[in-house]
């Protein structure tokens, strides 16, 4: 390691720390070692195998499109959402449903979003633009995950099929979300009276466990334009939705303890900013577990941290984002990495 000075005098304040050539090796010394190490292991080399191609998908864009388009969704949504099950619930269960709901969303009071009304023309056509404005979000979601999966351009469905596929996810989840709490409800007690205890609360949280494991599967499935089955999703679903369950318990926790004051302080601003990165938290979520169906599914893995590529799967991958910007069914692209020259 060396010090070199600056602009300055040391006794100027204008020194900084370069690292000199004895440092840079011994950093390459052990970040070869750890490459070396995580390739020996299955465990390890998923791991990083899935936190590179998050990196290299850039993964964070695509979630923040998620939560910037959940962010203008969820709204239109929840009014359906009300309408629709003032047809079909008791008041009871109702309430049950948009509770549970809710619970899914920081700060988020369900009466505070009201059903649509008026005459019948006029209720289809609100029914009709709320889910219209509510579509972006679905769509969004597809388009990140057949870049995960590195579908081609040329591969991917157009507008109507992408509409059509939205309208039929929002209907498979927000039947597994009313389903998953008559069934906690139940099990619980919540709904009958009749309270099981903690034996009934555990199992109420085990089958909301697995309910959301269930939601994910389907969501990655569906909104997926590549031949993919249950199997090839579990892994994906069960690392978002335990996560998810996590992440939910503990902004529970949160908000009761610290943010009920803050939103009565700062008010609706405070309501945005926490939605928009509960959204985004769970965005990122989402895309790893998606991102982890695609290195087990592909076997992208190992893959090499220093010195890359070197393995079969860095190979494949670089080809697999070549692959992916071709907009033609024609168009047949290829990756060549020549080597480095010798210094």
């Amino acid at each position: 390691m060396s010090w070199l000075p600056c602009g300055g005098s040391h006794a100027s304040g204008g020194a900084r720390f370069t690292p000199g050539p004895r440092g840079y090796l011994l950093a390459m010394s052990v970040m070869t070692r750890a490459d070396r190490v995580q390739k020996q292991s299955k465990p390890t080399s998923v791991a990083v195998a899935t936190f590179k191609k998050f990196k290299e998908d850039n993964s964070t864009n695509l979630a923040s499109m998620i939560a910037f388009w959940a962010f203008f969704s969820i709204f239109p949504l929840l009014m359906v959402l009300v309408t629709l099950l003032g047809y079909v619930l008791p008041a009871g269960d109702k309430q049950s449903v948009l509770t549970h709901v809710a619970s899914l969303f920081p700060l988020l009071n369900p009466k505070q979003v009201a059903g649509l009304t008026g005459a019948w023309w006029a209720l289809v056509v609100g029914i009709f633009t709320a889910l219209w404005s509510g579509l972006g979000v679905v769509r969004t979601v597809q388009t990140a995950f057949n870049s995960v999966w590195e579908i081609p351009r040329h591969e991917r469905p157009g507008l109507k099929e992408q509409v059509l596929r939205s309208l039929w996810v929002l209907a498979t989840i927000g039947g597994g979300l009313v389903a998953s709490t008559l069934i906690s409800g139940l099990v619980t007690g919540s709904s009958t009276g009749v309270h099981l205890g903690v034996a009934g609360h555990i199992a109420g949280l085990v089958i909301e466990v697995v309910l959301d494991i269930g939601l994910f599967v389907a969501a990655f499935r569906m909104l997926t334009d590549r031949e993919i089955t249950s199997r090839d999703v579990l892994p994906g679903a069960v690392l978002s939705g335990v996560v998810f369950f996590v992440l939910q318990e503990l902004s529970a926790f949160i908000i009761s303890r610290h943010l009920k004051s803050a939103s009565a302080t700062y008010g609706h601003f405070a309501t945005v900013i926490t939605i928009l990165w509960w959204f985004y938290l769970q965005s990122i979520v989402t895309l790893l577990g998606a991102q982890l169906n695609v290195v087990l599914r592909e076997r992208l893995f190992p893959r090499s941290l220093t010195d890359a590529p070197q393995t079969e799967a860095d190979h494949r991958a670089l080809q697999a984002y070549a692959e992916e910007r071709t907009y033609q069914p024609e168009e047949k692209v290829s990756a060549t990495v020549e080597p480095r020259p010798h210094r």
